[in-house]
């Protein structure tokens, strides 16, 4: 079982594997609504006000957990309804990414406050500061009326103390689009024309109220029915179950576990860089620059908040695209699962034609593994190298990676078109550059644009940090 980030990922962890646990034994149906009560009774008790919150959160995760937004489903209806009524054929349904209101702490939405360290000085800077006359002086020290307060901020700049703090919600900071915002019952609410599935919000809410909708259940069921699954994984998966395990018994582990055959995700983006060399020759002169199209979140980025933009956007179909149509080509009937750090893949999977047919992240992968009893570090694969794509299409997971390897095949090609890159790391770079190429500015002819810092190694569902992702992916590029 790998290392946790947090208590909450931990959290996650035990639910996705006590319902997969279910599943594979076929009683999911008969056990599920004991499943809350099962796991307080096993150590989940020490988060909420009481027991009983705990277990009505839990119900909630596994509402998610078996693929469905706790709003899309009635509250009185019980988990064992759920599964005997909606699950048979059912398929997530976008936005992927909900709030478990039950879990969402209502955290405090005053913006500014004033802490113990005001002294109650002479020189009432605050008072003077502030535009609104929001700020009085009550027992020598500063009051905000928050009903006058027009959270402009200059009080917290004005005091020499720094006594007055900004509090901003955890989840409502992480959102680099401001997609998340406090609701009417102090409940935080997603926007979703806003949000573009990036997934940030997920890790950043300490209550862990903030989740995606998954799809194990389904994949165990084709799993368990013998329908041939291949498992796409992407390059990223390079040292998430530790330094010491080989990719070559990972993707053992994948067969171990019931999977028909294994891809590289790396393959479709050796095709993509071919592709979109040639695309970028064809239209960079005419259009002055083009924006890379392998992370969705960002494509969702361009299109949901520039688009002005978003004819400069690559229509060459991402990695995990190019690689499902391949798989499919080949054999119509196959199941493709995309296996990943990020959760906006959930959501491109969804579009029409992608070719996949579910995607699981790092982490519903290792609670798959952790309830079939498999281990990757116990798996006896050879320690050789894994043949398949290339450096440059394993290069794709990191930072600055793509527009390696666009260079390397405008250099095969012969291309005489100069590649000037500009690579964008999380989604508020992105923003940054993408407000430059709107003004005419941006620095470069290609925008490499990934939502997670670091490159997908930074993804919200890795299992490692991207820092120790990055030195792994970089191993197995020239293994």
């Amino acid at each position: 079982m790998p290392a946790f980030k947090s208590e909450v990922a931990l959290i996650k962890h035990e639910v996705l594997r006590e319902v997969a646990r279910l599943a594979l034994g076929g009683e999911l149906a008969a056990k599920v609504d004991r499943l809350p009560r099962a796991l307080t009774d096993s150590g989940i008790t020490r988060y909420r006000c009481c027991v009983y919150k705990e277990r009505a959160v839990l119900a909630e995760r596994i509402k998610l957990a078996l693929g469905f937004s706790p709003r899309e489903v009635d509250p009185e209806e019980r988990l064992g309804e759920t599964v005997t009524q909606r699950l048979a054929g059912h398929r997530p349904a976008a936005p992927v990414i909900d709030i478990i209101e039950t879990a969402c702490d209502r955290c405090p939405i005053d913006r500014y406050m004033v802490t113990d360290a005001c002294r109650g000085c002479v020189a009432h800077y605050c008072v003077n500061a502030c535009p609104k006359k929001a700020i009085s002086i009550v027992g020598r020290r500063a009051y905000i009326d928050q009903e006058q307060c027009a959270e402009c901020g200059r009080c917290s700049q004005a005091c020499h103390f720094h006594a007055i703090v900004e509090v901003i919600r955890p989840c409502e900071r992480s959102c680099p689009v401001k997609a998340i915002k406090p609701g009417p019952n102090r409940n935080s609410v997603i926007d979703t024309a806003l949000c573009t599935a990036c997934g940030t919000c997920v890790t950043a809410c300490p209550f862990g109220a903030i989740s995606d909708k998954s799809q194990l259940v389904e994949v165990i069921g084709w799993l368990e029915a013998g329908e041939r699954v291949v498992a796409a994984f992407a390059p990223a998966l390079a040292g998430q179950f530790g330094p010491r395990v080989n990719m070559g018994q990972v993707l053992a582990t994948l067969k171990e576990a019931g999977f028909s055959a294994t891809a590289e995700v790396a393959c479709g983006a050796d095709q993509v860089a071919k592709e979109e060399a040639r695309e970028f020759s064809e239209r960079v002169a005419a259009e002055g620059w083009l924006a890379s199209s392998c992370c969705p979140a960002f494509v969702a980025l361009i299109k949901r908040h520039y688009p002005d933009l978003a004819d400069h956007i690559s229509r060459t179909p991402s990695p995990m695209v190019t690689l499902a149509r391949r798989l499919k080509e080949e054999d119509p009937k196959c199941r493709v699962v995309f296996i990943g750090p990020c959760v906006a893949k959930k959501e491109e999977a969804l579009a029409p034609g992608s070719g996949v047919d579910a995607v699981l992240t790092f982490a519903e992968l290792a609670a798959f593994l952790d309830a079939k009893g498999l281990d990757p570090a116990q798996a006896g694969a050879p320690a050789g190298p894994v043949k398949g794509a290339s450096p440059w299409g394993r290069g794709f997971a990191v930072s600055g990676g793509v527009a390696a390897a666009l260079q390397a095949e405008l250099t095969a090609q012969g291309a005489a078109v100069e590649l000037k890159p500009v690579r964008a790391g999380g989604l508020e770079e992105c923003k940054r550059y993408l407000t430059l190429a709107r003004a005419g500015k941006l620095p470069g002819n290609f925008l490499e644009g990934m939502a997670c810092i670091g490159g997908c190694v930074g993804g919200p569902a890795a299992l490692v940090e991207a820092a120790q992702g990055a030195q792994a992916v970089e191993k197995f590029r020239h293994a």
